[in-house]
C-alpha cells in the first residue's frame, strides 16, 4: 500500500514533531533564564500559592497553585499573549501547539524547581490560559519609620475589612501586621495595572 502525503498534510506533521518541541523547550529555558521569579506566599495570596515571572518590567508567565483545606486542588498556568505569539512566529507554530508545549515545559521544568523553593509536592497545571501583559508589580517593602497604627488605617482604607476586624485578626494571631499590610499594599499595586 502506498502512503501519499499532500504539503499542508507534511507541513501538519513537521510541526508537531518531537524535534520541534525540543528546540522551543530550547529555546523556553533560554527565556525564562533572563526573567525574574516572585514567589507569593500562601498567607498572601487566601492560602494558595502563585508565582510570577517578569521580564524586561513585564509580567509573562503567571502559576496560581489552588489549595483546598489546605491540600492541593489545582493549577493555572497564565502565558503572556506576547509570549505565545512570539514562538508561533519563531517556529510557524499553531496557538493550541504552543501552549501544549508551554504547559509540559512548565510541568516538567519550572513546577519541580517551584516545589522545592516552597518545599511541597505534588502540583500540576490543570488550567492553561492566555493573559494580556501587563506591568510587574515589584515586591511591597515596608516603609521604614511606618507605625502599627498606620499599617492598621491602610488596610482600613484600602480593604472591606472594619478596623476592629483588622485589629482582632492580628490580635487572634490569624493575621501578622506586617505580613496583612504588605498583602494589601501588593494587591492595591496589582490593581492599578489592570
Amino acid at each position: 500500500m502506498k502512503v501519499i502525503i499532500t504539503e499542508e498534510q507534511f507541513k501538519k506533521f513537521i510541526k508537531s514533531s518531537p524535534k520541534l518541541q525540543e528546540v522551543i523547550n530550547k529555546y523556553l529555558n533560554g527565556y525564562i533564564s533572563k526573567a525574574t521569579r516572585k514567589v507569593g506566599k500562601k498567607s498572601r495570596n487566601y492560602g494558595n500559592l502563585r508565582e510570577d515571572w517578569c521580564r524586561n518590567g513585564v509580567e509573562i508567565i503567571t502559576m496560581i497553585y489552588y489549595f483546598d483545606g489546605g491540600k492541593f486542588d489545582n493549577g493555572t498556568l497564565l502565558i503572556s499573549k506576547e509570549l505565545i505569539k512570539t514562538i508561533q512566529t519563531l517556529f510557524s507554530a499553531r496557538e493550541s501547539y504552543v501552549l501544549n508545549v508551554i504547559e509540559e515545559w512548565y510541568e516538567e521544568t519550572m513546577i519541580p524547581q517551584f516545589e522545592s523553593i516552597v518545599n511541597e509536592s505534588g502540583f500540576y497545571i490543570s488550567t492553561i490560559d492566555k493573559m494580556n501583559s501587563k506591568p510587574c508589580t515589584p515586591e511591597p517593602v515596608k516603609p521604614e519609620g511606618i507605625t502599627d497604627e498606620e499599617m492598621i488605617d491602610f488596610i482600613d482604607k484600602n480593604t472591606l475589612y472594619k478596623r476592629q476586624e483588622i485589629i482582632d485578626k492580628i490580635e487572634s494571631g490569624e493575621r501578622d501586621l506586617e505580613d496583612f499590610y504588605l498583602d494589601i499594599v501588593d494587591t492595591v499595586e496589582r490593581r492599578k495595572n489592570f
